[in-house]
């Protein structure tokens, strides 16, 4: 979060920032957001989601970057501006290469022209955040020298203080908007910002993701060459996956499709990190005819849990859980208590839209934006880094109709997605699961009786006051005793899981003791999925 009181400068950007959106005829938004104060505030439509994308292209590299982060957050605003904001250009003037020439001294100890073998001091593009040279190593490599633009940072971070203060200014005045967390979401785009423009972070996140795949050729980084502010890593020479390479090479084009679909999805699903933005402008296609992933500054990773929650919504596509998915979207949006009254239906009709017995063709990202709807009309607010997550899904199919229009993405994706249910379910993964349980359960056991000790203590002080009223006491009685039921074997089958495993781990080669591992494994298989088939029942 950026913190501190807003200088003189500030003030003056703060103006310059206003009369911008004014002149754009965004007075009825600033009024919507609480920013200003008039009479008669009217609707969001299209038009006026163009000027805004328009007026954010004219202040400047923040707000354009902020505009790219904001085309992610469908939970949260209406899908004609995040359609539009999606589309948002950072294409820039290059800054003349003497005003970088300085920055690259200071990071490389010396001049380019002297560090390097060969450098070209025209840049071959220019962004927002930086521009790329060509160059060539003293040991004879071809590389791309990714250099910030001087001075970003000082304006990024003046410009996201007073982003923070205008959501503050939010929070009290927009009561409609107080729900989504203004602050926090403005300290959430802050941190992403930041972090795209440290390119010691891009570096990590590149090798990570080179050192994860076969499928894809990812340009080894130069650490010894790279800083925060500069990237040196190998040029990939190949051409864009667009239309006119697949009407050139069409064989290779369809070839590559389904490739491309499976590549990115295992990156999602079985190594928990991702390229975030795999459009064609971030691929390439080599002369030995494979897929080459560029530019890391944006990419995503799952944890264990969030791992497994998505996995949860991905299997009740097969059986239509409409309560695990319900519970799930509820977690993410940190709500508790009943869920909205149409959570429920609205998730049911998804399934019976997108379901594995709907029986018609399911376009990824048309299913992606209709789920990311739920839980916009339901006031759930989603975390960034699921947002990320979809949002990728939806571009790497793109990435692959472009290349095979024909191609059904998720029956080419169908053999990644049996691999990881297969590993879900594997003897290892479920041994790993029941560890966490029994962690969890000595966690509980360690602090249930100081917490109980608590509450007698303070019912002795105060006393209980209890008012019910059940109109179905013995369904009350009923539900208690299945929950008691449930939670006893649950309990058994992590323990008869577990017990298998730790056996099986300390075996060695006696044949008995690998006997008794696969016995308890077996029965607390089986006491789960009899438990789990009398809970469908």
């Amino acid at each position: 979060m950026m913190a501190g009181r807003l200088s003189t400068a500030d003030y003056r950007r703060l103006a310059t920032v206003l009369r911008v959106l004014g002149e754009a005829g965004l007075k009825p938004t600033l009024a919507r957001l609480g920013l200003i104060r008039t009479q008669n505030v009217q609707s969001f439509d299209d038009a006026e989601a163009e000027a805004f994308v328009r007026a954010l292209e004219r202040l400047g590299p923040t707000f354009v970057k902020l505009g790219q982060i904001m085309a992610t957050r469908a939970d949260l605003l209406p899908p004609e501006l995040t359609e539009r904001l999606s589309r948002l250009h950072d294409a820039v003037a290059p800054v003349p290469f003497e005003e970088v020439r300085s920055q690259l001294v200071d990071d490389l100890g010396a001049d380019p022209l002297e560090v390097f073998a060969e450098f070209s001091a025209v840049p071959i593009a220019a962004a927002s955040i930086g521009q790329v040279y060509e160059a060539r190593l003293r040991t004879g490599e071809s590389v791309v020298v990714k250099v910030r633009r001087p001075g970003i940072e000082e304006v990024m971070r003046a410009d996201l203080r007073l982003l923070t203060a205008a959501a503050r200014v939010i929070e009290r005045r927009a009561p409609g908007f107080r729900r989504h967390q203004p602050v926090r979401v403005v300290g959430q785009l802050a941190q992403a910002l930041l972090e795209e423009i440290d390119f010691r972070i891009e570096a990590r996140n590149q090798e990570d993701v080179r050192c994860r795949t076969s499928v894809f050729v990812v340009p080894r980084v130069h650490p010894q060459f790279s800083t925060s502010r500069t990237l040196v890593s190998d040029r990939i020479v190949g051409r864009s996956p667009n239309q006119a390479f697949r009407l050139s090479e069409p064989a290779l084009a369809r070839a590559l499709a389904p490739e491309a679909a499976q590549g990115l999805l295992a990156l999602m699903l079985q190594e928990s990190v991702f390229h975030a933005d795999p459009h064609p402008g971030n691929v390439l296609v080599t002369s030995e005819g494979r897929l080459a992933l560029l530019d890391f500054g944006s990419v995503g990773r799952l944890s264990a849990k969030r791992r497994e929650q998505v996995l949860v919504v991905l299997g009740s596509l097969v059986d239509a859980d409409v309560g695990a998915v319900t519970d799930v979207l509820m977690d993410w949006a940190r709500r508790s208590g009943p869920p909205p009254p149409g959570l429920e239906p609205a998730v049911d009709q998804f399934f019976s839209r997108y379901g594995a017995q709907s029986g018609r063709d399911i376009r990824l990202a048309e299913a992606i934006t209709e789920f990311i709807s739920i839980a916009r009309e339901n006031e759930l607010a989603l975390p960034p880094d699921l947002l990320l997550l979809m949002r990728a899904l939806g571009i790497s199919e793109g990435l692959a109709r472009t290349l095979d229009p024909d191609l059904d993405v998720v029956e080419a994706i169908t053999p990644v997605m049996l691999k990881v249910f297969a590993q879900r379910f594997s003897f290892k993964a479920l041994a790993a699961r029941g560890f966490r349980a029994f962690k969890e359960l000595d966690q509980l056991a360690n602090i249930a009786p100081e917490a109980l000790r608590r509450v007698v203590a303070r019912l002795k002080r105060e006393g209980i006051a209890v008012q019910v009223s059940v109109a179905n006491l013995n369904d009350l009685s009923d539900a208690l005793r299945r929950a008691g039921d449930t939670l006893a074997n649950a309990v058994v089958a992590a323990a008869l899981i577990l017990s298998g495993a730790l056996f099986s781990l300390s075996s060695g080669e006696d044949p008995t003791r690998s006997v008794i591992s696969l016995v308890a494994f077996g029965l607390g298989v089986i006491i789960w999925l009899l438990f789990v088939l009398r809970r469908r029942n």
